[in-house]
C-alpha cells in the first residue's frame, strides 16, 4: 500500500480525537484498517479487471481518500463533542453523519477532493476510469464506517429521515483485536514505504501487548491472537499480493461470523434463563457485549417488565461452558450504584451478577414532566435512574455505568421542566416500549 505519511497523520489525528472523547464506539484504528483493506483490495480488483497496474500516485490518492472516509461519518465529533455537554453528545454523536443520506453526500465531496487531488498531482489528466474507482472506493470506505458502528451495542439509526429508529447489531466488543491480527500483516506485505509499514506493525505490537495485559482478554484469547499474528505473518510472506488481501477480508468476514454466531448463542442463552428465573416476566431487551477476542463468553443486560414493574439484570454468559463456563467470563458485573447483587440462580451458561428494579410509573412520569428527560430518552437504551430529591434525578444508560452520578451518560435533570434543550434530534427513544415518547 502506497500510503504516505500524511495518510498517518490523519489515522493519528483522528485516533486522538476519538481518545479525547471516550467514546464507547468502535475504534477509529479498526475504521482505519478498514478503509486500507477495501483501497487495497480496489487496487488488485482493477488491476486484474483491466488488466492495468494502477500508478503510484493513484494509489497514494485511494489510500489517503478511503482512510479519510472510513473515518469521516465521525466528524460529528467536531460538534457533539464540544463544551463537555453529556446529553448534546449522547443525542448527536452517531447522528445524522452516521446516516446512510449524509454519508453518501460526505462520499461524494471526498470523492470530489480525490479526483482534484489526483488531476493537480499527476499533472495531466488522469485516465477516466481513476475517477470511477476513487468514486466505488469512496463510498464503500465511507459506508464501512456505519457498517462497523452497527455492529456493536451502541446502535446507529442509518435510515433518516425515512426511519428514526436505533439499529443495534450487538455482535462485536467495541475493540476488536482480531480485526488487527487479520488485516495487518496484509496491509505490511503490501506497504511500498518504510514508514507505513512500521506505523502499521506498530499498531499489531501494541495491540498483542494489550491483549495480555487488559483483564477483558482471556490468557487463552490472547495465546489465540498472538499464534494468529504469527500464522498471518508466516502465511503472507509466501502469497500472491491478491491473494495476501484476499485473505485479510475473508479472515475479516469469518471473524463478523464468528462473533455474531457466539453472541446469537449468548442472546438464545439468556432468554431460556430469563424464562426460567422470572416466568411471564415480558423480555422487552436483551444487550449483548461479546468479550474482546472471545466469541465464546459476552456480558448480557436484559430489558425486563412485569406488571407495573421494571427490572434490569446483568449476566455473563458462555456459548460453550464445556470449554469455558460463564463464571469464568471475564471479571464480575459492576454492583453499585443502583445495581445491588443479583438473587437468581446461576448455571454454566449463565452467571446472574446485578440487577435493578422499579416501578414502570415512574420512568412515565419522568418522561412526561421533564423535557430533558425526554431528550435523553431518545438515546438510552437500559435506562437507569436515582432520586436526589423532590426536584432532581440522576438519569443514565446502565450499559455504561451504574448510575451513581459521574457515569458517561449519567444527567441530573430536573423532574418537571419543560425547558427543553436545543436542537434535538428525532430519534426514536429505544425504550418507547416503556413510556409514550410524548
Amino acid at each position: 500500500m502506497a500510503a504516505d505519511a500524511w495518510s498517518w497523520v490523519v489515522w493519528l489525528i483522528a485516533d486522538i480525537r476519538l481518545r479525547q472523547a471516550r467514546i464507547p464506539g468502535m475504534d477509529n484504528v479498526t475504521h482505519s484498517l478498514a478503509g486500507l483493506v477495501l483501497a487495497e483490495s480496489v487496487m488488485r480488483v482493477r488491476r486484474n479487471r483491466d488488466d492495468v497496474e494502477p500508478s503510484p500516485i493513484f494509489r497514494t490518492t485511494a489510500a489517503v481518500m478511503a482512510l479519510i472516509a472510513a473515518n469521516l461519518p465521525d466528524a460529528d465529533l467536531v460538534y457533539s463533542g464540544v463544551g463537555g455537554d453529556r446529553l448534546a453528545y449522547m443525542l448527536h454523536h452517531r447522528g445524522h453523519t452516521h446516516t446512510v443520506v449524509v454519508a453518501l453526500v460526505g462520499a461524494l465531496l471526498l470523492w470530489l477532493g480525490g479526483w482534484l487531488t489526483l488531476r493537480w498531482r499527476a499533472r495531466e489528466r488522469p485516465p477516466t476510469a481513476d475517477a470511477a474507482w476513487l468514486g466505488l472506493l469512496a463510498t464503500a470506505a465511507t459506508l464501512s464506517h456505519l457498517l462497523l458502528d452497527w455492529t456493536n451495542s451502541y446502535g446507529v439509526h442509518p435510515f433518516w429521515p425515512l426511519n428514526d429508529r436505533w439499529y443495534y447489531g450487538d455482535a462485536v466488543f467495541i475493540v476488536e483485536p482480531w480485526f488487527w491480527v487479520l488485516s495487518v500483516p496484509a496491509l505490511v506485505a503490501a506497504s511500498q514505504r518504510v514508514f507505513a509499514r512500521g506505523v502499521l506493525s506498530l499498531i499489531l505490537l501494541v495491540g498483542l501487548v494489550l491483549a495480555w495485559r487488559v483483564e477483558l482478554v482471556s490468557t487463552g484469547a490472547a495465546m489465540a491472537l498472538t499464534a494468529g499474528a504469527v500464522v498471518m505473518i508466516a502465511v503472507t510472506r509466501f502469497l500472491e499480493p491478491p491473494r495476501r488481501i484476499a485473505l485479510a477480508v475473508v479472515g475479516w468476514v469469518c471473524a463478523e461470523l464468528v462473533l455474531a454466531g457466539g453472541a446469537g448463542v449468548a442472546r438464545a442463552e439468556t432468554i431460556r434463563a430469563v424464562e426460567s428465573a422470572a416466568p411471564g416476566t415480558e423480555l422487552l431487551d436483551v444487550v449483548v457485549t461479546p468479550l474482546p477476542a472471545n466469541p465464546i463468553c459476552a456480558s448480557v443486560i436484559t430489558v425486563e417488565r412485569s406488571g407495573g414493574r421494571y427490572t434490569v439484570a446483568t449476566a455473563r454468559v458462555s456459548a460453550m461452558p464445556g470449554v469455558m463456563e460463564a463464571a469464568a467470563c471475564g471479571t464480575r458485573s459492576e454492583v453499585g450504584g443502583i445495581l445491588v447483587p443479583s438473587t437468581r440462580r446461576s448455571s454454566a451458561m449463565v452467571r446472574w451478577d446485578a440487577e435493578w428494579s422499579a416501578m414502570v410509573g415512574e420512568l412515565e412520569e419522568l418522561a412526561g414532566g421533564s423535557c430533558p428527560a425526554r431528550a435523553a430518552l431518545r438515546f438510552i437504551r437500559v435506562p437507569g435512574w436515582r432520586v436526589l430529591d423532590d426536584s432532581t434525578v440522576i438519569l443514565g444508560d446502565l450499559r455504561f455505568g451504574t448510575v451513581v452520578g459521574n457515569g458517561f451518560t449519567d444527567l441530573r435533570v430536573p423532574r418537571l421542566s419543560e425547558r427543553c434543550p436545543p436542537s434535538v434530534p428525532p430519534w426514536r427513544p429505544p425504550r418507547f416500549d416503556l413510556f409514550t415518547p410524548y
